[in-house]
């Protein structure tokens, strides 16, 4: 069984010049990573650079899906019920219902209600 796949942007990045930004929801994701760091052993995560087109997850889930974070399921049967679907990948980008499924899925700490 392929291993699920979470995509996040590097940070930081430079959108403008001299600007430099980091992701909110990437940045809540790495967090995440942090109090479950047994979760990278379980998953593969994949970190990606800002510019467009992002060409890691576009081959994955086309030009209109290259936000992130993304979880892309590596067992479509174990996707959740409000993951979309592009070609043969399921996946979520809503940062708490990623960080709810790794926590049921892969144990640890999920995010507070």
């Amino acid at each position: 069984m392929a291993k699920d796949q979470l995509f996040l942007l590097t940070a930081p990045f430079e959108d403008r010049p001299g600007e430099m930004w980091f992701c909110a929801d990437c940045a809540l994701m790495e967090g995440a990573l942090l109090a479950n760091p047994h979760w990278e052993d379980r998953i593969l995560v994949r970190r990606c650079a800002f510019p467009r087109p992002r060409q890691e997850i576009l081959e994955m889930l086309g030009e209109n899906n290259q936000g992130m974070p993304a979880l892309i399921f590596g067992d479509p049967a174990r996707a959740t019920a409000n993951a979309e679907k592009f070609g043969g990948y399921s996946f979520i980008t809503d940062p708490g219902e990623i960080t709810a499924y790794l926590a049921k899925t892969y144990g640890g700490a999920g995010p507070h209600p």
